[in-house]
Protein backbone atom coordinates (compact mmCIF):
# COMPACT_ATOMS: atom_id res chain seq x y z
CA UNK A 1 0.00 0.00 0.00
CA UNK A 2 1.13 3.59 -0.75
CA UNK A 3 2.21 5.75 2.18
CA UNK A 4 2.58 9.58 2.90
CA UNK A 5 6.03 9.59 1.52
CA UNK A 6 5.27 7.65 -1.57
CA UNK A 7 3.01 10.32 -3.19
CA UNK A 8 5.92 12.31 -5.07
CA UNK A 9 6.90 9.58 -7.23
CA UNK A 10 3.20 7.61 -7.44
CA UNK A 11 2.73 11.08 -9.02
CA UNK A 12 5.48 11.65 -11.24
CA UNK A 13 5.15 7.65 -12.29
CA UNK A 14 0.90 8.00 -12.76
CA UNK A 15 2.02 11.41 -15.01
CA UNK A 16 5.01 9.83 -17.19
CA UNK A 17 2.10 6.63 -17.73
CA UNK A 18 -0.76 8.91 -18.97
CA UNK A 19 1.49 11.50 -20.33
CA UNK A 20 -0.21 10.78 -24.33
CA UNK A 21 -3.35 9.36 -25.50
CA UNK A 22 -4.72 9.60 -22.57
CA UNK A 23 -9.00 10.30 -23.01
CA UNK A 24 -9.32 11.28 -19.65
CA UNK A 25 -7.01 13.70 -19.05
CA UNK A 26 -7.47 15.17 -22.27
CA UNK A 27 -11.30 15.61 -21.99
CA UNK A 28 -10.38 17.57 -18.79
CA UNK A 29 -7.66 19.83 -20.01
CA UNK A 30 -7.85 19.92 -23.84
CA UNK A 31 -5.26 22.35 -23.43
CA UNK A 32 -1.69 20.56 -23.42
CA UNK A 33 0.20 23.40 -21.76
CA UNK A 34 -2.66 23.51 -18.79
CA UNK A 35 -2.91 19.44 -18.85
CA UNK A 36 0.89 19.17 -17.77
CA UNK A 37 0.53 21.71 -15.13
CA UNK A 38 -3.12 20.72 -13.73
CA UNK A 39 -3.39 16.49 -14.25
CA UNK A 40 -0.43 15.95 -11.76
CA UNK A 41 -1.74 18.68 -9.45
CA UNK A 42 -5.46 17.00 -9.64
CA UNK A 43 -3.43 13.41 -9.29
CA UNK A 44 -1.99 14.50 -5.87
CA UNK A 45 -5.16 15.85 -4.62
CA UNK A 46 -6.57 12.44 -5.71
CA UNK A 47 -4.19 10.59 -3.40
CA UNK A 48 -3.72 12.94 -0.57
CA UNK A 49 -7.57 13.96 0.26
CA UNK A 50 -9.32 10.16 -1.33
CA UNK A 51 -7.27 7.50 -1.96
CA UNK A 52 -4.47 7.36 0.79
CA UNK A 53 -6.99 8.32 3.39
CA UNK A 54 -9.09 5.23 2.83
CA UNK A 55 -6.16 2.48 1.86
CA UNK A 56 -7.00 2.35 -1.69
CA UNK A 57 -3.83 3.40 -3.19
CA UNK A 58 -1.45 0.90 -4.32
CA UNK A 59 2.10 0.97 -5.76
CA UNK A 60 4.28 -1.50 -7.28
CA UNK A 61 8.29 -1.35 -6.87
CA UNK A 62 10.92 -2.71 -8.48
CA UNK A 63 14.74 -2.07 -7.67
CA UNK A 64 13.62 0.00 -4.79
CA UNK A 65 11.91 2.48 -6.62
CA UNK A 66 7.72 2.92 -7.38
CA UNK A 67 7.55 1.89 -10.66
CA UNK A 68 3.77 1.63 -10.97
CA UNK A 69 0.84 2.31 -9.08
CA UNK A 70 -3.30 1.89 -9.34
CA UNK A 71 -5.86 3.64 -7.08
CA UNK A 72 -9.23 2.22 -7.01
CA UNK A 73 -12.17 2.40 -4.38
CA UNK A 74 -14.32 0.05 -2.90
CA UNK A 75 -17.68 -1.16 -1.95
CA UNK A 76 -17.71 0.84 1.41
CA UNK A 77 -15.60 4.05 -0.65
CA UNK A 78 -17.06 7.15 1.07
CA UNK A 79 -15.50 10.61 0.62
CA UNK A 80 -17.04 12.02 3.91
CA UNK A 81 -17.87 15.73 4.17
CA UNK A 82 -14.97 16.91 6.41
CA UNK A 83 -12.31 15.38 4.03
CA UNK A 84 -14.11 16.57 1.12
CA UNK A 85 -14.49 20.32 2.73
CA UNK A 86 -10.95 20.40 4.01
CA UNK A 87 -9.63 19.30 0.41
CA UNK A 88 -11.36 21.92 -1.83
CA UNK A 89 -9.08 24.79 -1.67
CA UNK A 90 -6.33 22.00 -3.15
CA UNK A 91 -9.04 20.64 -5.76
CA UNK A 92 -9.85 23.83 -6.96
CA UNK A 93 -6.44 24.92 -7.20
CA UNK A 94 -5.74 21.73 -8.87
CA UNK A 95 -8.39 21.52 -11.23
CA UNK A 96 -8.30 24.91 -12.55
CA UNK A 97 -10.61 25.68 -16.19
CA UNK A 98 -11.05 22.00 -15.84
CA UNK A 99 -12.99 21.69 -12.91
CA UNK A 100 -16.55 21.42 -14.45
CA UNK A 101 -15.19 18.35 -17.22
CA UNK A 102 -13.86 16.68 -13.91
CA UNK A 103 -16.60 16.86 -12.14
CA UNK A 104 -18.81 15.56 -15.21
CA UNK A 105 -16.51 12.63 -14.96
CA UNK A 106 -16.88 12.41 -11.65
CA UNK A 107 -20.63 12.20 -12.10
CA UNK A 108 -20.41 9.82 -15.14
CA UNK A 109 -18.61 7.03 -12.84
CA UNK A 110 -20.89 7.53 -9.94
CA UNK A 111 -23.61 6.16 -12.16
CA UNK A 112 -22.44 3.55 -12.95
CA UNK A 113 -23.94 0.33 -11.55
CA UNK A 114 -25.58 3.14 -9.44
CA UNK A 115 -26.89 0.58 -6.27
CA UNK A 116 -24.95 -2.24 -6.97
CA UNK A 117 -22.07 -2.64 -4.48
CA UNK A 118 -19.01 -2.67 -6.41
CA UNK A 119 -15.26 -1.67 -6.76
CA UNK A 120 -14.40 0.58 -9.08
CA UNK A 121 -11.10 1.09 -10.73
CA UNK A 122 -10.27 4.50 -11.12
CA UNK A 123 -6.58 4.56 -12.50
CA UNK A 124 -3.22 1.82 -13.02
CA UNK A 125 -0.35 3.48 -14.30
CA UNK A 126 2.95 1.83 -15.34
CA UNK A 127 6.13 3.92 -16.10
CA UNK A 128 6.99 3.76 -19.42
CA UNK A 129 10.64 2.50 -18.80
CA UNK A 130 8.63 -0.84 -17.49
CA UNK A 131 6.16 -1.44 -19.09
CA UNK A 132 5.67 -4.85 -20.30
CA UNK A 133 7.40 -6.42 -17.44
CA UNK A 134 4.15 -7.40 -15.55
CA UNK A 135 3.83 -4.67 -13.04
CA UNK A 136 0.41 -4.03 -14.38
CA UNK A 137 -0.29 -7.51 -14.08
CA UNK A 138 0.92 -7.53 -10.83
CA UNK A 139 -1.06 -4.38 -9.73
CA UNK A 140 -4.17 -6.01 -11.28
CA UNK A 141 -4.03 -9.26 -9.82
CA UNK A 142 -4.44 -7.38 -6.20
CA UNK A 143 -7.17 -5.75 -7.30
CA UNK A 144 -8.58 -9.58 -8.29
CA UNK A 145 -7.63 -10.83 -5.35
CA UNK A 146 -9.60 -8.18 -2.95
CA UNK A 147 -13.00 -8.54 -5.16
CA UNK A 148 -12.60 -12.30 -4.72
CA UNK A 149 -12.65 -11.39 -1.20
CA UNK A 150 -15.32 -9.90 -1.11
CA UNK A 151 -17.39 -10.98 -3.46
CA UNK A 152 -18.11 -7.74 -5.37
CA UNK A 153 -18.03 -7.10 -9.02
CA UNK A 154 -15.20 -4.59 -9.83
CA UNK A 155 -15.95 -1.81 -12.87
CA UNK A 156 -13.37 0.26 -14.84
CA UNK A 157 -12.99 2.52 -17.83
CA UNK A 158 -10.59 2.16 -20.25
CA UNK A 159 -9.76 3.52 -24.03
CA UNK A 160 -10.06 1.15 -26.83
CA UNK A 161 -6.55 0.18 -26.77
CA UNK A 162 -6.74 -1.17 -23.28
CA UNK A 163 -9.55 -3.26 -23.58
CA UNK A 164 -7.77 -6.36 -24.82
CA UNK A 165 -5.27 -5.84 -22.09
CA UNK A 166 -8.06 -6.03 -19.53
CA UNK A 167 -9.72 -8.81 -21.05
CA UNK A 168 -6.67 -11.08 -20.85
CA UNK A 169 -6.83 -9.70 -17.29
CA UNK A 170 -10.04 -11.85 -16.85
CA UNK A 171 -12.61 -8.58 -17.79
CA UNK A 172 -15.73 -8.27 -19.88
CA UNK A 173 -16.10 -5.44 -21.97
CA UNK A 174 -19.30 -4.60 -20.84
CA UNK A 175 -20.43 -1.47 -22.96
CA UNK A 176 -19.53 2.23 -23.95
CA UNK A 177 -20.13 5.13 -21.80
CA UNK A 178 -19.52 8.86 -22.59
CA UNK A 179 -17.60 11.34 -21.05
CA UNK A 180 -19.59 14.48 -19.23
CA UNK A 181 -22.29 15.69 -22.18
CA UNK A 182 -19.81 16.13 -25.20
CA UNK A 183 -17.11 14.23 -23.91
CA UNK A 184 -15.52 11.31 -25.73
CA UNK A 185 -16.52 7.66 -25.39
CA UNK A 186 -14.50 4.98 -23.67
CA UNK A 187 -15.63 1.45 -22.35
CA UNK A 188 -17.00 0.16 -19.62
CA UNK A 189 -15.54 -3.29 -18.45
CA UNK A 190 -16.51 -5.66 -15.10
CA UNK A 191 -15.00 -7.98 -13.29
CA UNK A 192 -16.98 -10.56 -11.99
CA UNK A 193 -15.78 -12.86 -8.81
CA UNK A 194 -15.57 -16.57 -8.85
CA UNK A 195 -18.97 -16.81 -6.69
CA UNK A 196 -20.81 -14.37 -9.12
CA UNK A 197 -19.13 -15.49 -12.38
CA UNK A 198 -21.16 -19.47 -11.54
CA UNK A 199 -24.31 -17.45 -11.01
CA UNK A 200 -23.39 -15.71 -14.11
CA UNK A 201 -23.33 -18.93 -16.44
Amino acid sequence: MATKEDIPRLVSVLDRAFEVDDPFGEYMFPDEAKRRRHQPRLTRAMIRHQYLPSGCALVASAGGQIVGGALWQTPAYRFGPLRYLASIPEFVWAMGSGGPRALAMDATIAGLAKGLPHFFGVTLGVDPDHQHSGVGRALLAYGIAELERAGAPMLALCKDGNVAYYQAGGAQRIGRIRLGRRGPEVNVVMWLPSSLARIAE
